[in-house]
């Protein structure tokens, strides 16, 4: 009875580094997501941010299109009373032009009958001419028959000469009349053809005429329309400006309640962090206590290793192989390229050759351990396993998981395990596996000693599930 009590009291003791890790890892894990949503309440405020510098500026907008619009009628109005003006006058001008029209087609008319009273003249003139013609025969003959009549016909002789003088008189005239009534018909045509030409663009214009009435008829529409539209856009912007400033305020009450749940999350993560912190405190003081022999079996492994890292590089300083600045360079380069950011210093080459071996042996000899790696007082890793130094693809999920050595990593937990003068110190972390499941991991900081001075830890993480 004795012996099963004492099994189930050892039992329990087995059970204890088990659950501080199992609250270290909620405490982990709720920090993390207290975290997540600090962060992502943070981003939403910085959105909040643009979203306001957005609201001034559609605002600002509206205010210019209110002053635009304002604006735009006011300019539609005077466009409008111009118009009507500008429309009497058009107007006005196209009846002075409508009465030329009318007066060219009266002229035509009375160029028309002028063509033909000359017309009727000429012909007169023709007749005239006919008559003189006949005149001065007879007259002719009435010479002859005068002088035949000897002193009896000198009389009449005279009147017949007198008569013949006459008739080629009047034919001297009706041949001018004719000449000047050509010349006078010649011009009239030309009158007639112009005046012809005229009166048919009288006629086109009085077809343009209608056209522009009418086209001054739509603009003055057009114009009534714009101004209307204006009116609108007016009444539609302050209702506008309204929403604007609801949601300002909105927008305000929102991101004031946002800095207070920052505020709160950032209290939650720090104190998430303290527990977690405790809970690796506890786990350590029970592994120290030795209420874990499992536990204990891992710590010796991990400062044997550190021995045998340490005795490694001693090894290498005496032989002259590795220069003591080379092993403590803090001057870290930027590897151009990497993400995640890598960095290379002087011992990094040394350190893949010969640490990486030993770190790989170590691993291979035991399937509970998971990885084992040496990080400087800055959290530099100038090696790491093999399989966490591949070389970089450019893709990140890979690199993120392949390519550690050369990484700077320095946590919470790290700083401590620096600060700690204990010969190791214990802690349990979350290492993540497919995002929907994870591995509860155990870590051992074992001091490195090397050449006298504090070169950093060997870290030994290790899983007992």
């Amino acid at each position: 009875m004795k012996r099963e009590s004492f099994e189930a009291e050892a039992s329990g003791i087995d059970a204890i580094p088990r659950y501080c890790g199992e609250v270290t890892v909620g405490c982990s894990d709720v920090a993390g997501i207290v975290e997540a949503v600090a962060r992502s309440s943070e981003r939403l405020r910085e959105e909040h941010a643009e979203l306001a510098a957005t609201i001034g500026a559609l605002e600002a907008e509206q205010r210019q299109v209110t002053d635009a619009s304002d604006e735009a009628r006011m300019l539609s109005q005077k466009a409008v009373d111009r118009l009507f003006k500008g429309t009497d006058l058009i107007r006005s001008s196209l009846g002075q032009v409508a009465q030329l029209l009318a007066t060219v087609d009266t002229l035509t008319q009375h160029v028309t009958g002028f063509a033909a009273a000359m017309e009727q003249v000429r012909r007169t003139s023709q007749d005239i001419g006919r008559i003189a013609d006949t005149t001065n025969i007879l007259a002719f003959n009435a010479m002859i028959e005068a002088r035949r009549a000897g002193d009896a016909g000198k009389t009449f002789a005279v009147v017949a000469d007198e008569v013949k003088s006459l008739a080629n008189n009047t034919r001297k005239a009706t041949e001018e009349i004719s000449r000047t009534i050509d010349t006078l018909g010649s011009e009239a045509e030309q009158v007639v053809t112009r005046i012809a030409v005229g009166a048919q663009a009288s006629d086109e214009a009085r077809g343009s005429i209608a056209s522009i009435e009418g086209t001054l008829g739509e603009v003055i529409g057009l114009v009534e329309e714009v101004d209307r539209q204006n009116a609108l856009i007016a009444r539609t912007t302050g209702g506008v400006g309204v929403h604007i400033n609801d949601v300002r305020k909105v927008v305000a009450s929102f991101d004031a309640a946002t800095v207070e749940n920052e505020a709160q999350l950032d209290t939650a993560h720090a104190r998430m962090e303290q527990l977690e912190m405790t809970a690796n405190v506890m786990f350590d003081k029970i592994v120290g206590a030795g209420l874990s022999p499992a536990d204990s079996l891992m710590v010796e492994r991990a400062q044997a290793a550190a021995r045998e890292i340490a005795e490694l590089t001693e090894g290498a300083l005496k032989a002259g192989e590795l220069a003591e600045s080379a092993l403590f360079d803090r001057d870290y380069q930027y590897i151009p390229g990497s993400d995640p950011k890598r960095f290379a210093n002087r011992l990094m080459p040394w350190a893949n050759r010969c640490w990486r071996p030993v770190y790989d042996r170590i691993v291979a000899s035991d399937v509970q351990i998971m990885a084992v790696a040496c990080t400087d007082m800055n959290g530099h890793l100038p090696a790491h396993l093999s399989e966490f130094s591949r070389d970089p693809t450019g893709d990140r999920a890979h690199d993120t998981k392949h390519c550690r050595n050369g990484r700077i990593i320095l946590d919470a937990i790290d700083r401590k395990a620096k600060e700690s003068r204990a010969p190791y110190m214990m802690a349990v972390y979350r290492q993540e596996g497919d995002g929907r499941s994870y591995k509860v991991v155990r870590n051992v900081y074992a001091p490195l000693e090397i050449a006298g001075r504090r070169w950093g830890d060997l870290e030994l993480a290790y899983s007992f599930g």
